[in-house]
């Protein structure tokens, strides 16, 4: 029925009252028998208006736009002084919300939690997405308000939110999944008998522990979990676990067993001098035994590649050693990598068995994304081929021990077994230091943790590597949907979107459960080297909330190490291999693979892409362009030194590419490939930065290196910034390392690392101990505000001296004009500046460059690029330019030379 205007008018002033509501309870008001009266918040004085929506304007006009009301002061007999915090959108939002309400209400209506909860999801922070007003299970854990708060997108937000919730209500991991693989001539749960224990002579002493809220099937559940064959309950509160079945002659009767269960009354858990044992159901922990290869024997295989970074020659490399034409391959390529993808794509073209996989995903370290890639990568090679046999996961990382007819002969004597490797350590440890007991969750790219959890109940929990090989037949029952709706697969599936590492654990427990425990071989094929105490170092906080491991590059000096495991044990691939860090041990293993000796030319160089032009991700780095261009016109000065005039064609227009060059296992430099003014001629440079150290104390030389430079590797010790290109926003490291001459007492204990900005003023001071000469060492520039662009330097102060000093520049850039650089002087000044150089010429230097930086900025580069890195050579890529035959200049060929990106690479050539 429609309301004529006048009975509109009169419900619109009957309800603009209504308008003040207590956001954090949404508790409805009802109709007040007084005007409202809002306290202005900048004045503490009364607003009147007659209409409620201009009050609110006109109050909130006597403020300052980004400023909210603190109190908003209600009807004290009515309200109690109740308060509430909200801007004036928020006011605007619940101001329209219940004007459309009464538009469409015969009388007065109080707010009922349907409406409280809608009002809810209205309102957005100005500054930040009310993501915690959707919640409906009240107050998150600590852990998941940190990740929320953490996390910059609103859509991140609102599913760690959700997620944080599920997981409080118990609706996001299952309670209890089914176990396909119990003991044979076992019963699960049934009881042994009472026995007598005590704390010297444990029955079952593999593990134990006090669970609060015990029951017999709490206990049993936890044994099974960690693979023990039995489960016994003590003393009401206590759980133990272990393999040995206990001798009768401990036998006593059930009286003895009869204190209550913490976790359940009614029911009893062991006694006092006694423990109720119970069979878990759960088989031994025995691997399948392999059987030797048979000579000749083949087996059909599917290889997924998952690849990452911009080492294109070494996955081709890979390739070439591995490729086989009966053997089906896959390549997933990260989905931030369009230089891999795409230098990829062509393979497709020449082999009809490798296929570059469309579905591609972020693979984080730890991500969640990295299982999903796997499944899916399965999913197709069960499309594209009927006939494979196995499937092994490798990277661009991974390189063959042995030759690949040697493991088709191994997989022929052991068809339907599945290889994968236990951690080999106690299972209740591993879930701990696994992160297995947590809940994460992927997105902007990183594993965020979110909460506790307790894993399901009724199945085995074992995990390792995620480097696996899996019969056919596991990965049809992974993969089809017609197992979609099996209860345990399904389960795990659930299970492990939230889980850290997935991969690592997903597939043995798939296996160890179902049908297929009796195919389990604990042995993945793989050598993997580990130091903890280089590979453990926190180096994947930036994309995880957890502290992880990985392995270390092989290097020549671990080849003793590499052929002892080789000789006892089956292992087939090994990890991690870098060739921009060592090639050789590479050489050596493809020598003997071969068993030929290599004489490839290029055998002993690598080159890496650092940037190419037609990269669609990740975003090109203006800065390092905007060298490479400077360096670029250098190298063609060089060339022609006093000839300009007569190659006028020859101006560095724009950089193609950026390569790293490596011989001998040692970075050579970078190599520039640009295009000049004259069309079809191109050109590459090889530049190299110079090192701006300066040691200053006499023989014996206290310290060998000091280096500055961002993106520090602390695993394999290196800068992967090789240019090392710095912008006012990057995080520069300085890395150090002692030689052992010092001669430490109490009092010198200690070094300075003083770092100066390009005014010479003291932005930040470190100490360093100088005792340990054994490793690199490394200190962060630990300031927040941007770095100011030009010259730094660094110093270093030992016993009142300065023994060492370096210098790094900061690029600057245009964007630079508009950021505020620190200008504070600080009070350790006076104290430090003193080892500063006081000549009269530095100072004068110094303001020159300022001065230049200030008037143009591509003059000061051209000028700080050729003191800050030396031209090695150049050449011309395919067809001189016209003015090649005018004078006596050296115009070579980048295909005549051995260390361009266009020569000769065979060993990196797939067949």
């Amino acid at each position: 029925m429609v309301e004529d205007e006048e009975k509109k008018q009169i419900k619109r002033k009957r309800y603009s009252k209504i308008f003040l509501v207590h956001l954090r309870g949404m508790s409805p008001l009802r109709t007040p028998t007084t005007p409202r009266k809002i306290l202005d918040y900048n004045t503490n004085k009364q607003c009147v208006r007659s209409d409620m929506i201009e009050q609110l304007k006109y109050c909130y006009s006597r403020k300052q736009k980004k400023a909210q009301y603190k109190n908003v002061k209600l009807d004290e007999e009515k309200q109690n002084k109740k308060k509430t915090h909200f801007n004036f959108n928020e006011l605007s939002l619940l101001v329209f919300y219940l004007l459309a309400k009464v538009k469409d209400t015969d009388g007065p209506t109080e707010f009922g939690s349907s409406d409280s909860s809608r009002i809810q999801q209205a309102f957005v922070n100005e500054k930040e997405p009310s993501v915690l007003s959707k919640s409906t299970c009240g107050t998150l854990s600590k852990t998941a308000l940190s990740a929320i708060k953490r996390a910059t997108t609103k859509k991140c937000k609102e599913e760690l939110s959700d997620i944080a919730c599920k997981l409080k209500n118990n609706q996001l991991v299952p309670e209890r999944l089914p176990n396909y693989c119990p003991r044979k001539d076992s019963v699960p749960g049934s009881s042994l008998g009472c026995f007598h224990d005590n704390n010297q002579s444990r029955l079952l002493s593999s593990y134990g522990v006090k669970l609060p809220g015990l029951t017999n099937q709490k206990c049993i559940d936890l044994c099974a979990q960690s693979a023990f064959l039995y489960a016994g309950t003590h003393n009401g509160k206590e759980c133990y676990c272990g393999n040995k079945k206990p001798s009768l002659e401990h036998l006593l009767t059930k009286t003895y067993c009869s204190v209550p269960c913490d976790g359940q009354s009614s029911q009893t858990c062991g006694g006092v001098d006694a423990t109720e044992i119970f069979d878990s159901g759960v088989p031994t922990r025995d691997s399948a035994k392999l059987q030797a290869p048979i000579v000749n024997g083949t087996a059909k295989i599917a290889f997924i590649l998952t690849l990452n970074g911009r080492a294109l020659r070494q996955v081709t490399r890979l390739l070439r050693v591995i490729y086989r034409p009966h053997h089906v391959y896959l390549i997933h390529v990260d989905a931030r990598q369009d230089f891999l993808f795409r230098s990829l794509l062509q393979l497709e073209l020449k082999y009809p068995n490798i296929r570059i996989s469309r579905k591609r995903q972020s693979s984080i370290w730890g991500g969640v994304s990295l299982l999903d890639v796997l499944l899916q990568s399965m999913e197709q090679l069960l499309e594209i081929d009927s006939q494979w046999q196995f499937v092994f996961n490798l990277s661009e990382s991974d390189f063959p021990l042995r030759s690949i007819e040697s493991l088709e002969a191994l997989l022929a004597a052991n068809p339907g077994r599945n290889f994968l490797k236990s951690h080999g350590r106690q299972t209740r440890q591993f879930i701990h230091k696994q992160g297995l007991d947590r809940v994460f969750h992927q997105c902007e790219s990183r594993m965020w943790r979110v909460g506790d959890r307790n894993l399901p109940a009724g199945i085995r929990i074992d995990g390792g590597s995620d480097w696996v090989g899996l019969a056919r037949s596991v990965v049809e029952f992974a993969t089809s949907p017609s197992h979609s709706n099996d209860p345990l697969l399904r389960g795990l599936k659930e299970l492990y979107r939230y889980t850290l590492l997935p991969a690592e654990s997903f597939f043995h427990v798939l296996i160890l459960n179902s049908k297929f425990c009796d195919s389990y071989a604990d042995n993945n094929l793989r050598m993997t080297l580990w130091r903890r105490s280089q590979g453990c170092l926190c180096q994947h906080r930036h994309v995880v909330d957890w502290c992880g491991c990985s392995p270390m590059v092989f290097r020549t000096a671990d080849w003793t190490h590499l052929t002892s495991v080789m000789a006892k044990s089956t292992v087939f691939f090994a990890r991690k291999f870098e060739a921009a860090i060592d090639q050789s041990v590479m050489n050596r293993l493809e020598e003997q693979l071969t068993n030929t000796s290599l004489s490839y030319p290029g055998l002993d160089c690598y080159w890496e892409s650092a940037y190419h032009r037609a990269d669609l991700t990740p975003k090109p780095n203006q800065a390092l362009l905007a060298v490479a261009l400077s360096l670029a016109k250098h190298s063609i000065s060089l060339l022609l030194q006093n000839s300009v005039a007569e190659c006028p064609g020859l101006r560095p227009s724009r950089v193609v590419a950026i390569t790293s060059y490596f011989r001998h296992d040692h970075y050579q430099g970078d190599l520039i490939h640009f295009e000049v003014d004259e069309k079809e001629v191109e050109f590459e440079a090889l530049v190299k930065p110079l090192t701006k150290t300066t040691h200053l104390m006499e023989s014996p030389r206290i310290l060998s290196t000091l280096q500055v430079g961002s993106d520090f590797d602390p695993k394999e010790q290196v800068f992967r910034n090789r240019l090392g290109v710095l912008t006012s926003r990057s995080k520069p490291i300085v890395t150090f390392k002692w030689t052992g001459h010092i001669n430490t007492t109490a009092a010198s204990q200690l070094a300075h690392l003083v770092w100066f900005d390009p005014d010479d003023n003291v932005r930040a001071v470190h100490n360093v101990n100088v005792t340990d000469a054994s490793k690199m060492s490394n200190q962060n520039l630990e300031i927040d505000h941007p770095l100011k662009p030009g010259v730094w330097k660094v110093a270093v102060i030992y016993d009142g001296k300065k023994i060492a000093t370096t210098e790094f520049l900061i690029v600057p850039q245009a964007s630079d004009q508009s950021t505020q650089f620190e200008t504070r002087i600080s009070e350790s000044q006076k104290a430090w500046e003193k080892y500063l150089p006081v000549d009269a010429k530095s100072a004068i230097y110094r303001r020159e460059r300022a001065l230049l930086m200030k008037k143009d900025i591509s003059k000061f580069l051209d000028k700080m690029t050729a003191e800050y890195y030396a031209i090695q050579d150049i050449c011309y890529k395919d067809q001189p330019p016209h003015c090649a035959t005018i004078g006596f200049h050296d115009w070579q060929s980048c295909l005549s030379t051995d260390w361009s990106s266009f020569s000769q690479d065979p060993k990196s050539e797939l067949l």
